[in-house]
């Protein structure tokens, strides 16, 4: 064998497996960078939402008039069931209220214009100064989608290629996941028994007990919501609180947070002038089939949030959502 015959039967054993790995990758797509879409990869694992999503909006056709933000609970919002609206969820998991401002800017930039509406779930748990912050700052996610040739040195990644594998199981339902994506952003959630749901409430109390309510600090929501409204003086807000478990709404009560719920109120109603609030004791909020935890409504539930929102009230239990103005 010549060296010119041996160089190129290398260059092709190492490069066949680079080939075959990155054609999976692109096929099934685990990062939204591309527009393959198929059977084979219709779920989509949300393991790292913040990325994805900034994926997605970075590398596809991204003409929406509205932007939905706010943390997993949002993510469950169908973005089509806002009517007349074209929209986005860029909801992501626990994403806080500081984090808006700069996935906006973002969403901006790539669209090349403001947006008509901009629809922000609020979580209460949020406006809690002393939370531990779980995830990277947004210019993390947004320079990784950034850097040269991003989307295709990603295609020959082994935790991509975990990830796409992962996918292709779960589209073949050889393993299931509690919650997925499509390919059109559409997030479902797989139901849990009412015995189970329970149990995770009380998972979920815990929870907020010991660590999330724990040395809790009002931060400095007003600021944070100014300098969002300010930057986009030529756009339409659309806030509401995102309705938990009454078990959890209670234990807030329980700990003595309800004026800084109501001080949450008050701030969002000063910046934007009203609020649309779901969280509290209702039809919706007392059921707990209604609910994964204590935390985490089914997309159903999101349905008649949005429904609400667009005044499409046909469905709706009427004691579900109340809109708080500013006093004039």
């Amino acid at each position: 064998m010549t060296y010119k015959s041996w160089f190129f039967s290398t260059l092709l054993i190492i490069a066949l497996p680079l080939l075959v790995v990155a054609s999976f990758n692109y096929y099934i797509d685990p990062l939204w960078n591309f527009n393959c879409n198929n059977k084979y990869n219709n779920k989509q694992m949300p393991f790292n939402e913040r990325q994805q999503k900034t994926n997605y909006i970075t590398f596809h056709k991204f003409d929406y008039d509205s932007l939905i933000l706010g943390s997993s609970r949002t993510t469950y919002i169908k973005q089509t069931d806002f009517v007349g609206l074209n929209a986005y969820n860029y909801a992501v998991n626990n994403m806080l209220i500081d984090e808006y401002y700069d996935y906006i800017e973002y969403a901006k930039k790539v669209k090349g214009s403001d947006f008509d509406y901009i629809i922000i779930g609020l979580d209460f748990y949020a406006s809690n100064k002393n939370l531990d912050k779980e995830f990277a700052e947004p210019a993390h996610y947004i320079a990784n989608t950034n850097q040269f040739g991003y989307r295709f040195t990603s295609l020959i990644s082994r935790d991509t290629l975990d990830y796409a594998k992962q996918n292709y199981a779960a589209a073949l339902e050889e393993n299931p996941i509690n919650y997925t994506y499509n390919r059109e952003n559409i997030k479902s959630l797989f139901k849990v028994s009412e015995e189970e749901s329970v149990a995770n409430i009380e998972t979920t109390l815990n929870t907020y007990r010991t660590k999330i309510y724990a040395n809790y600090e009002y931060t400095n929501v007003r600021e944070m919501l100014e300098k969002i409204k300010n930057s986009n003086p030529n756009t339409r807000f659309i806030i509401f609180t995102t309705p938990v478990n009454h078990k959890l709404y209670n234990l807030m009560l329980e700990l003595d947070l309800s004026t800084h719920y109501q001080q949450l109120i008050n701030d969002v109603v000063e910046v934007f002038g009203e609020v649309y609030d779901f969280n509290y004791p209702n039809a919706i909020t007392t059921d707990d089939r209604n609910y994964f935890d204590g935390s985490h409504f089914y997309p159903e539930i999101g349905t008649l949030i949005a429904h609400r929102i667009s005044n499409l009230s046909t469905e709706l239990a009427t004691d579900f959502g109340t809109l708080i103005t500013k006093v004039k």
